[in-house]
């Protein structure tokens, strides 16, 4: 295991470790309760009561009085109660002389609860400040040390006083870390934690896993971590681990914690790896560390359900926060770098992380797209600081691959996009997923578009940048010219094209419409020729007709001359029927024109010679009755041998009656001889 780790940059090397910005998860928020410190109940250790209040016994180890020892519990529950500093520290001005040290112990844990519930930088450096300069305060610490004192000196004070024990001490160094007043070496914290660790390293084999994590967590935060101390917190815990057959003891937080602590300690020491315990123990760890979060994530089974995403992301990150899912990986980058792809379990820690990021960046990708204020404060999914590191982590191993780095932008891009204020993003957070725009992994164009028009329209976030942020933000942006450049290219082009298809497709219509004229102006030309040719057909037909017609009537036209022009107009008239008849295909009587026409000839000159006869015949008789009338005899019209003697029946002696006898006798041209009243009329078009 040797071979795992290989000698990196620390504070005392050639490379100084920047990593990005990374809160640490609460140590306590699973195990540490104010209720918790007191785990044990309390013991009557029957000390002389005539000793003076806060006297110590000539040994010089301090002594509870003994009407105090009764007082602890109702005492505690005051502290818990307390929820202002000034409070608090009032009551420990009065009565630290009576507190046991598990009560001290949970006055210093509240006040880092209290400084842990301060968000705004400047606050917490004001309130800092007044504790540190609070004379309660210092003594409530001086106090502490000098129980803790007592129990490292003389062994039998801890096992009389139940209350120093490996939780209180854990708890203790954890409170003084949290409160930011250990981390610089020489500061009252910093001393207390440093005078004790010999306690530390005698309660190890009875500490528990979450605090043998919290204990290694807080001394990686010192300004300089005792290298012994870390070192067998590192050994206690491998040796835990290996025996772990259930993966059931350090749960995820406490090996984020662990792993987060050798990585940042490593930072700070040279030769870290060498000076802690024999060669290969930092690796065992790492791997004893990293098989244990395989384990978990195995476990999980976590299946994406986007239509229950709050109860979703508050059941997985109950499970395996998304920070300490985003930590573990993170620690392990940043202690091996790319060596991370040379072990199979270390690979497989990655893979299996990267698994569950996806799924979690998807439930965090749909639940900001609600747009709705519960997401932006919701406990689990991806927020800034995680999109941050997971890319920072998987970058610097070697691992970071185009459907991760597209997901942590899509989520980024919803987190720039806030309808309840401005962007979360701090700008050490920015400037990792900035550098991360450069590798052409995948398209940040979103992203950037988005974080250029905020920059643009809310300028005074970046206004306290300092000018390597600043840098890197200008460089960044400095990837969307060419993609501005080819976007407008591509929309000339765009633009060109559709007029170029605009064109094209007047040109179509146009030649359409010229077809279809044509096609009109043809089928006009051929309606028009055929209309032409149908009225020339009906001009040859109709000539034809009337030749037929002249041509039948010459026969009548010869009769009539023979006539001696003595047809009157019913003759004539009879003549054209019949020529009609003739001229239709029927001859006389309906006959066909296969019949003899000269039969048809005969018959009508016969007729017409009968009808020529009664006409003079009538007029004579019309002639006669006229005379009649007018007294004259019929007659004697000198020609003696056609005279007829005409004796009507009626008196001349009255003329009136034989007038109106006369006249009754006026005879009509002849009719129509029933042989001919078969004829059919003369066309209305004739003359």
């Amino acid at each position: 295991m040797a071979s795992l780790l290989s000698p990196r940059g620390s504070a005392c090397g050639a490379e100084t470790l920047k990593p990005p910005a990374f809160l640490e998860e609460d140590a306590q928020s699973d195990t540490c309760t104010e209720s918790s410190v007191r785990s044990e109940p309390r013991v009557d250790l029957h000390i002389d009561g005539s000793r003076p209040l806060g006297a110590v016994v000539p040994t010089g180890i301090p002594r509870l009085p003994d009407y105090a020892i009764p007082l602890q519990p109702k005492l505690l529950k005051q502290i818990n109660a307390m929820h202002t500093k000034e409070e608090l520290l009032a009551f420990v001005g009065q009565c630290y002389i009576i507190l046991d040290p598990i009560n001290l112990v949970t006055c210093v844990y509240r006040l880092a609860r209290m400084f842990t519930g301060i968000r705004h930088p400047e606050a917490r450096q004001a309130w800092k400040s007044e504790l540190s300069e609070s004379s309660s305060f210092q003594v409530l610490l001086r106090t502490i040390q000098s129980h803790m004192l007592a129990a490292q000196l003389h062994p039998p004070y801890s096992q009389e006083v139940k209350g120093i024990d490996a939780r209180c001490v854990s708890n203790l160094i954890w409170a003084l870390v949290k409160l930011d007043l250990a981390l610089e070496a020489g500061c009252t914290g910093n001393e207390v934690i440093i005078s004790i660790s010999p306690l530390v390293l005698r309660l190890l084999n009875q500490s528990s896993p979450q605090g043998l994590a919290n204990l290694l967590w807080a001394y990686a935060k010192l300004a300089e971590p005792p290298v012994e101390v870390i070192s067998s917190i590192m050994s206690q815990m491998t040796d835990m681990l290996s025996r772990d057959q259930t993966g059931s003891l350090f749960d995820a937080q406490a090996l984020s914690n662990s792993i987060w602590a050798v990585a940042h300690a490593r930072s700070k020491l040279a030769n870290f790896d060498g000076l802690c315990g024999p060669p290969g123990s930092v690796s065992t760890f790492l791997v004893a560390i990293a098989m244990s979060a395989n384990s978990m994530l195995k476990a999980l089974y976590t299946r994406l359900d986007l239509a229950h995403l709050s109860a979703f992301l508050n059941n997985v990150e109950h499970k395996f926060s998304c920070q300490a899912l985003v930590n573990i990986v993170w620690s392990f980058a940043t202690i091996l770098g790319e060596e991370c792809g040379q072990h199979p379990i270390i690979t497989q820690l990655f893979l299996n992380s990267r698994k569950e990021a996806i799924t979690r960046l998807r439930a965090t990708y749909a639940a900001l797209q609600t747009q709705q204020s519960w997401v932006y404060h919701l406990p689990g999914g991806f927020n800034e600081q995680a999109l941050s590191n997971v890319v920072y982590a998987y970058e610097k191993a070697g691992m970071l691959d185009r459907e991760l780095l597209q997901w942590v932008f899509s989520v980024a891009t919803l987190r720039l996009d806030r309808r309840d204020g401005p962007p979360s993003f701090k700008p050490q957070e920015l400037c990792t997923l900035l550098r991360a725009a450069h590798l052409d992994i995948c398209e940040p164009q979103p992203f950037l578009n988005k974080l250029a028009r905020i920059v643009q329209t809310m300028p005074w976030i970046v206004r306290n940048w300092s000018p390597s942020e600043l840098n890197e933000l200008s460089r960044a942006l400095g990837l969307l010219q060419p993609t501005l450049m080819t976007a407008q290219h591509a929309q000339a082009n765009a633009h060109q094209h559709v007029q170029q298809q605009a064109h094209i497709q007047a040109h179509q219509h146009v030649q359409q419409q010229a077809h279809v004229q044509a096609q009109q102006q043809a089928h006009a030309q051929a309606q028009q020729q055929q209309a032409q040719k149908h009225a020339q057909h009906q001009a040859q037909v109709q000539q034809q007709a009337q030749q037929q017609a002249v041509a039948s009537m010459l026969p009548l036209l010869g009769l009539a001359a023979a006539g001696g022009g003595s047809m009157d107009t019913s003759t004539l008239q009879l003549m054209l029927q019949v020529n009609a008849l003739s001229a239709a295909g029927l001859g006389v009587g309906g006959l066909p024109n296969g019949v003899n026409t000269n039969l048809a000839a005969e018959l009508l000159a016969a007729e017409l010679h009968q009808i020529t006869l009664q006409n003079a015949i009538n007029a004579q008789l019309n002639a006669a009755a006229v005379a009649v009338a007018a007294g004259m005899s019929y007659g004697n019209n000198g020609g003696g041998s056609g005279a007829q003697a005409f004796s009507p029946n009626f008196s001349m002696s009255v003329p009136s009656e034989a007038l109106q006898a006369l006249q009754t006798l006026q005879f009509t041209p002849a009719g129509r001889p029933l042989g001919m009243q078969g004829l059919p009329q003369a066309p209305v078009s004739w003359p």
